[in-house]
């Protein structure tokens, strides 16, 4: 009895495997057999619109310009309107001659944040094995800090360079032009990006526009720089240092930089 008992679970037991074995078989049939029916999928290309990070950074911005339009449109009406006057004193009664720092620094942030939008969409294009191992936020976010941060030190040296060689009238005349000029840079930066984002405007064209407005603000600077620091001899010393030390090199360290830290976001991701 013992003996028909045990070949009987015996018995039970190969079966129980040989089914396991066969179901184990057929699933693994099926995970490598391809569907006769039906074409095969394309991926759709990326888009900046479809980036959550993009869509965040636009809102942001869109907030910020309206705030500072809506708030304080009179003052930087004033201020681009007298851009192009040159006073060697600052009368009591000048409106010009008032700098809220609020507004400034919000159009400035725009500018920045613009172009930060300009330099993502570039290296999307360019640098494609970025996009593919890199979070978008981290990015974006890396390119935005980088660009203001540059702004910032560009001007803390300018302010030093300036007030070692001219007097403090001239140096907060100066410091309110940049920023004017970076205030009315983001009136025309932003309304790009959103045509860039949304609009898929062509790569080339947008490229270059960006970089005719980079010129622009240059030749303005430049303007800018022999109003206000060429009433004497020495002031030659503060164009050849200005533009030499603290316009085209920093540019060229930003770019070298950016092309740096991608190659490290690559590595550490």
């Amino acid at each position: 009895m013992n003996e028909v008992s045990h070949i009987g679970f015996s018995q039970i037991q190969e079966l129980y495997e040989q089914h396991v074995k066969e179901i184990d078989d057929a699933l693994l049939h099926s995970k490598k057999a391809k569907c006769s029916t039906g074409m095969p999928g394309e991926p759709l290309p990326y888009q900046l619109r479809t980036d959550l990070p993009i869509t965040c950074v636009v809102f942001l911005c869109f907030f910020l310009i309206i705030y500072a339009l809506k708030n304080g449109k009179k003052y930087l009406h004033q201020h681009l309107k007298g851009f192009f006057r040159h006073k060697e004193r600052a009368g009591l009664f000048d409106e010009t001659s008032s700098f809220d720092i609020r507004y400034p620094l919000t159009l400035g942030s725009i500018s920045c944040i613009s172009a930060s939008l300009f330099i993502y969409d570039f290296f999307s294009k360019t640098e494609q094995v970025l996009y593919q191992t890199v979070p978008h936020y981290v990015i974006l976010c890396v390119y935005i800090f980088c660009l203001l941060l540059t702004i910032g030190a560009k001007t803390l040296l300018s302010q030093f360079v300036n007030w070692i060689f001219f007097d403090k009238e001239r140096n907060r005349t100066w410091i309110a032009a940049y920023f004017d000029l970076l205030s009315g840079a983001s009136l025309i930066l932003f309304p790009l990006a959103l045509l860039v984002i949304y609009f898929n405007l062509d790569f080339n064209f947008s490229k270059t526009f960006v970089l005719f407005v980079v010129i622009c603000f240059k030749i303005l600077l430049f303007y800018k720089c022999i109003r206000n620091f060429f009433n004497h001899f020495h002031g030659i010393l503060h164009l050849i240092l200005y533009f030499c030390s603290l316009e085209i090199i920093p540019l060229l360290f930003f770019w070298k930089g950016l092309a740096y830290i991608n190659h490290i976001l690559i590595l550490n991701f």
